[in-house]
C-alpha cells in the first residue's frame, strides 16, 4: 500500500480526538452512587507525543500534575477473596479487548481479592447470549446486540466499558476503491447482529446499499485476516492490530472506511452483567470494574510493562503491537474513567435504528441501558477521575 496511504491513515486516527473526545470532554462528570463519598477529580499524567507530527489529542492536551492508577482497598477486607466469571467476547483478543487481560495478568484482580476466570467466545452476541443465560457473571460486548437484547427485554444492564470508541477499518480486496464497488462482494462477518455486521451495513448505507446487495460470509474473529489475504472475502471489518497484521501480507489491500470517521459518535463495547448478578454480586463486580480501570490507566502510563502481555494475548507480531498501540493510545481508545457518556449512547441507539439493528418503536433510553453506580464507585476506589486532556472518558 503506497506510503502516502498510510500516512493519512495514522494522521486520520489522530483527528478522531476532534470528531469524538472533544465533545466528551464537555460532558458532566460522574456521579457516584449512593452513600459514597464524592470523587476527587485528578488530572492524569499527559502521555508522550507518540513518533511523528502530533495529533490534535496530544495538542490539544492540558498540562498535568501527577496522578496515580493505584486503587484504593475494596470495601471488605482483602482476605475475603470473591470470584466471578467473565466472558471475553473474542478469541484470541484483539488489543482493543486487553483490559481485563492486563487486569489479570499484572496481579489487580488478585489485588482487589478477586478471582476472575476467563471464558472467550467467537464474538459479542455469544458472550452476551452467555451472560443473559446466567452462565456468566459479566461479559464484554459490543453494543449492537446489547442494545438489541434490552429492547427484547432481556434482564441486562452496561456497568462500564473497556474501549467506549471506535478503531477499526473496514479492509478489501485492491480493485475495490469505494463503497459502491462492494455491491455484490463477499464480506467477512461473524454474525448477523454482530460488530462486523453492523460496520458493515453503516458503511453499505453510505453508498445506498444494504446487506441484501452483498454476500455474508461467516468467518471467525482469528480466521478474519487470512480469509481477506487468501481471497475468501473481498471486505472484512479489522481491528487496528489485524490491518497491520493484513497489510504486512499483502500491502495492496485497500483502507476503504476508517469506521470513526463514519459513525464518530458510535459508542463501541460494553461490560455487561445480568441483573440479578448486579443485585447480588455488587462488591466482587466493583473490584472487577476497579482493577479493569487500574489495567486501563497502565496502558498509559506503562506501555513497556503491557506490551509483552499484548504480543502474547493477541498472538501478533511485536511490530504490530507497537504500530496499534500507538495508534490506540494516540486516539484514547480505552477509557480511564466511566466511559459510558450519555451522548455517545444515544447517538449509537439512532444509528441502529437507522440500519434495523434497533427497532424504532420503544427504543431502550440511557437509563434501560446503564447502571453507573459501580463503575463510579471504582472511579472513586482508583482516586477518583482523570481529567486534563480530551482523550479521558
Amino acid at each position: 500500500m503506497p506510503r502516502a496511504r498510510h500516512a493519512h491513515f495514522t494522521r486520520a486516527f489522530g483527528l478522531l480526538v476532534l470528531t469524538v473526545l472533544l465533545v466528551a470532554a464537555c460532558a458532566p462528570a460522574s456521579q457516584p452512587s449512593g452513600g459514597a463519598a464524592p470523587a476527587r477529580a485528578t488530572t492524569a499524567p499527559q502521555q508522550a507525543s507518540p513518533a511523528g507530527p502530533p495529533t490534535a489529542a496530544v495538542q490539544a492536551s492540558a498540562p498535568a500534575s501527577q496522578a496515580s492508577p493505584v486503587a484504593t482497598r475494596p470495601a471488605a477486607p482483602p482476605n475475603e477473596r470473591l470470584k466471578l466469571v467473565y466472558g471475553n467476547p473474542v478469541t484470541p483478543p484483539s488489543m482493543v479487548h486487553l483490559p481485563a487481560y492486563v487486569a489479570n495478568r499484572l496481579g489487580f484482580f488478585e489485588e482487589m481479592g478477586l478471582e476472575v476466570e476467563f471464558k472467550s467466545f467467537e464474538g459479542g452476541v455469544g458472550a452476551l447470549r452467555g451472560g443473559i443465560s446466567g452462565g456468566l457473571d459479566v461479559v464484554g460486548t459490543s453494543s449492537d446486540p446489547l442494545f438489541a437484547a434490552i429492547q427484547a427485554g432481556a434482564p441486562v444492564k452496561a456497568i462500564g466499558t473497556y474501549a467506549p470508541k471506535l478503531s477499526v477499518v473496514i479492509t478489501t480486496a485492491p480493485d475495490i476503491r469505494t463503497p459502491a464497488d462492494l455491491k455484490g462482494r463477499k464480506i467477512g462477518i461473524q454474525e448477523v447482529g454482530g460488530f462486523n455486521e453492523v460496520m458493515a451495513r453503516l458503511l453499505l448505507q453510505s453508498a445506498g446499499l444494504t446487506e441484501r446487495d452483498v454476500q455474508y460470509v461467516s468467518i471467525a474473529t482469528a480466521n478474519r485476516v487470512p480469509a481477506l489475504i487468501n481471497g475468501q472475502v473481498d471486505a472484512t471489518v479489522l481491528h487496528i492490530d489485524q490491518y497491520y497484521a493484513a497489510i504486512a501480507q499483502k500491502p495492496d489491500l485497500v483502507n476503504l472506511a476508517q469506521m470513526w470517521e463514519v459513525v464518530p459518535d458510535w459508542w463501541y463495547s460494553a461490560f455487561v452483567s445480568n441483573e440479578s448478578v448486579i443485585r447480588d454480586k455488587r462488591e466482587a463486580l466493583t473490584r472487577f470494574l476497579t482493577a479493569v480501570i487500574k489495567a486501563q490507566r497502565t496502558m498509559y502510563l506503562d506501555p513497556q510493562a503491557v506490551k509483552p502481555i499484548a504480543v502474547e494475548e493477541t498472538r501478533r507480531k511485536p511490530e504490530e503491537v507497537d504500530r496499534a498501540y500507538e495508534d490506540l493510545v494516540r486516539g484514547g481508545v480505552w477509557n480511564v474513567n466511566d466511559g459510558m457518556p450519555r451522548h455517545m449512547i444515544e447517538y449509537t441507539v439512532e444509528k441502529e435504528v437507522e440500519v434495523g439493528i434497533v427497532r424504532p418503536e420503544n427504543k431502550p433510553t440511557y437509563d434501560q441501558i446503564v447502571e453507573r453506580s459501580l463503575v463510579d464507585e471504582a472511579v472513586r476506589r482508583n482516586g477518583g477521575p482523570w481529567t486534563g486532556d480530551p482523550r479521558w472518558y
